[in-house]
């Protein structure tokens, strides 16, 4: 079985950009690199409002300190 995704010689990331910049125009590669890169500083992290239980459900490491003990036998 051949495979489609193969080519026979090593494919430069440079020959890419350089199609990519041709078929697209370097002002729209710009603009849309722009946005990823913005877009990727917007996003916020999924786990910043969440409490210590759900943190632990998902296996992260709590974000305060448990409260302290208090003995109620007293």
């Amino acid at each position: 079985m051949m495979d489609s995704n193969f080519h026979p010689g090593a494919v430069r990331l440079q020959d890419l950009i350089d199609a990519i910049v041709t078929e697209y125009g370097g002002l729209r590669v710009t603009r849309v690199l722009l946005a990823n890169m913005l877009a990727r500083l917007r996003r916020r992290p999924l786990n910043k409002g969440m409490s210590n239980h759900l943190r632990r459900d998902i296996g992260l490491p709590p974000r305060d300190p448990p409260p302290p003990f208090r003995d109620l036998m007293m």
